[in-house]
């Protein structure tokens, strides 16, 4: 694997959808540290970007479309 400065903004778009690294690591069956170490800037690998993109992508999705409450 190689490091790399143009990755997509893993970070922002987890913490966008309200997740944790944890949460995702669990959700995708990944190693503890494997989401923290691809945000600091570890080239995931293609299986990797792909899931986590999909994963990311679907949260991101349902979170937009449904209304928000108004307090």
């Amino acid at each position: 694997m190689a490091w790399t400065q143009t990755l997509p903004p893993y970070r922002a778009l987890r913490e966008a959808a309200g997740l944790s690294q944890r949460a995702v690591e669990r959700a995708l069956g990944w190693t503890t540290g494997r989401l923290s170490t691809i945000e600091r800037g570890l080239m995931p690998t293609e299986a990797e970007r792909v899931t986590l993109v999909a994963f990311l992508g679907e949260r991101l999705t349902h979170a937009t479309a449904e209304p928000k409450e108004e307090a």
